[in-house]
């Protein structure tokens, strides 16, 4: 399973971010895949140009749609069609281009939904009669929707244009501006039957904007081939960090209240650190690591590819302890209900 980490972020954020991991890390690059909205008004076009300039040759490039600024209202959807044909065709150093996708919040209606899913599909089609072949075999689609007859309707569909790999945008959202994707029981069922249909029918998954890395076991169970998420970066806004296995904990003290969870000090964040086999040059030093943001967020960077990597190995590898933490999560007690 492959983790793309998000890029779309402040171009002084990304840099400082590079700069530091070419000083001070070591092993496998963690920015070996990014995603970024390159849109001029949704990414910063500094952003982009960086990346250009920094990435390309370095890392797998994805061009995510803007859909969840759609989504956000900051663009139409109708107008992101345009805007974003334009931008593909004068940009194309990416190496997977997301196509439009007209996100369904958990507040609509049914036959909201139904319609957003059926938009979708249709400029899924349109957009993809377009595209130049020298994108369009680079292009990925998007399966949205709330229920199977959705998801099923978008897999014939993009089955049928040729597609062989397809994108889960069908989670259930929450915050203020329904902005935080969550794994509920629905999605966790619509997501366990995509993977059911991509077994029988041959073609690989992506899961889209993943909120905590606790959802890397399940996805990993499930079969899904890749997904991407911004926690890494986002958590460590709030001066929250992980570790393998584990939900966030507040290192930094500060904002606890709102952001809620348990907080840690140097000892017992050592001992996990034990129990999780995790090292890393950005949580050597406790003390730094509690005021650095920088090396808040690419600790959780590592710590993610470090879970991965962990699973990849085989459960059966972790300690009786970490078995029974990944066993106890409720998203895997979603799962079992499920099945």
């Amino acid at each position: 399973m492959r983790f793309v980490a998000s890029a779309t972020l402040k171009r002084y954020d990304l840099r400082g971010l590079l700069e530091r991991w070419e000083r001070f890390g070591s092993g496998s690059d963690p920015f070996r895949e990014i995603i970024l909205t390159p849109l001029p008004g949704l990414a910063e076009p500094t952003t982009v140009q960086f990346v250009r300039s920094h990435f390309v040759g370095r890392s797998i490039i994805w061009f995510d749609s803007g859909g969840y600024f759609v989504q956000q209202g900051e663009i139409a959807y109708e107008d992101l069609y345009e805007r974003l044909m334009t931008w593909i065709l004068n940009n194309r150093w990416a190496d997977v281009y997301v196509l439009p996708d007209y996100v369904p919040s958990s507040d609509l209606s049914d036959e909201e939904v139904a319609g957003r899913v059926q938009a979708t599909i249709s400029v899924a089609r349109l957009f993809s009669r377009e595209l130049p072949l020298e994108i369009r075999h680079k292009a990925l689609p998007v399966v949205q929707g709330h229920t199977r007859e959705h998801i099923r309707a978008c897999v014939d569909a993009y089955l049928d244009m040729g597609y062989r790999r397809l994108g889960f945008g069908s989670f259930d959202t929450t915050g203020a501006g329904k902005d935080i994707n969550i794994l509920t029981r629905r999605a966790l069922g619509n997501l366990a039957f995509l993977q059911d249909l991509a077994a029988r029918f041959g073609f690989q998954t992506h899961a889209f904007g993943i909120g905590t890395p606790a959802l890397i076991p399940v996805l990993h169970e499930l079969g899904v081939s890749s997904f991407d998420s911004s926690c890494w970066i986002r958590t460590a806004g709030f001066g929250n960090v992980f570790l393998p296995f584990l939900g966030r904990r507040n290192v930094s003290h500060g904002m606890l209240r709102e952001v809620g969870g348990a907080a840690y000090n140097a000892e017992g964040f050592a001992a996990l650190k034990a129990l999780t086999n995790h090292q890393c040059p950005f949580c050597e030093s406790f003390e730094r690591l509690q005021m650095d943001r920088l090396d808040q967020a690419l600790h959780n960077l590592l710590v993610i590819h470090d879970t991965i990597a962990a699973l990849e190995r085989g459960v059966q590898t972790l300690t009786p302890e970490l078995q029974s933490m990944i066993g106890e999560s409720r998203y895997r007690r979603f799962q079992t209900r499920h099945a």
